[in-house]
């Protein structure tokens, strides 16, 4: 199989070829506002690959519906961009699949990541925004409008969402900084915040496993797991059942392995 993967985040995207089932001559690069710009990095990536391929396949951080973006909150000039349809034309593809970026990044931690010996597997990403998925022996429980784990409403008086406390957007918003730059302490303070924000997708989702993964899940310079582990466990103290949580395993290919595996 020759196939073209993608994953595109709200900060970076990332390009790999498909080959034996096997991703080579990985790319990363910022993800452009522009979404036209955005295509052109794939097709340009295609040509420079020089590889027949029959088929491509990718994320994109937003609300997919027949491979239109129908909404990103995070690149919000993508909403409305038919994005499967622009890389077919240009690239020649036979067939061109797109997916929520949570979502496939979902399949490939319950395939082949840290979620593969469990049947149930709840995958929650917290990077520029928070997102996730319910993967039930591989594949993706059906949703009517895609699963949105970061709306939850954490603050009910304040109507603020669980991704207004804790993403890398609104941390940069409320600080005025990187999150990469920010002190151990806001991160040790919105911990429980996060926390129970897991705590809910656990009740609600019953997986057998939680799969945690994003750039701001590290131990430097964002949540530190091990914090999330013991926030949620004293929440879960009155559940019958404690679920394992654990991080991801692919890091930040689980979207191309995911893309890879569809």
């Amino acid at each position: 199989m020759n196939r073209i993967v993608f994953d595109i985040g709200g900060t970076h995207m990332r390009i790999a070829h498909v080959i034996n089932a096997e991703l080579t001559d990985i790319k990363k690069t910022k993800t452009p506002q522009n979404p036209d710009e955005g295509v052109a990095v794939i097709n340009d990536y295609i040509k420079c690959s020089g590889v027949h391929f029959e088929e491509v396949v990718g994320g994109v951080a937003g609300f997919i519906k027949d491979g239109v973006v129908i909404f990103s909150e995070h690149l919000p000039k993508w909403g409305g961009f038919d994005i499967a349809s622009e890389i077919k034309k240009e690239s020649g593809a036979h067939s061109v699949q797109i997916f929520n970026d949570a979502e496939i990044a979902g399949i490939g931690e319950s395939r082949t990541g840290a979620g593969k010996k469990y049947n149930t597997v709840a995958y929650v990403v917290f990077s520029t925004g928070v997102g996730g998925a319910l993967i039930v022996n591989g594949e993706p429980v059906a949703h009517a409008g895609g699963y949105e784990p970061g709306k939850q409403v954490i603050d009910y008086k304040n109507m603020q969402s669980l991704e207004d406390a804790v993403c890398g957007a609104s941390l940069e918003k409320e600080f005025g900084d990187l999150p990469q730059n920010l002190s151990s302490e806001i991160f040790r303070k919105r911990t429980h915040v996060l926390a129970v924000g897991l705590y809910n997708v656990l009740c609600l989702w019953s997986p057998d496993v939680l799969v945690v993964g994003g750039a701001l899940i590290n131990e430097k310079n964002g949540y530190s797991l091990d914090d999330v582990i013991n926030d949620v466990s004293e929440l879960s103290i009155s559940m019958h059942k404690i679920t394992p949580i654990v991080h991801a395993g692919l890091l930040d290919t689980s979207g191309l392995v995911g893309a890879m595996l569809i």
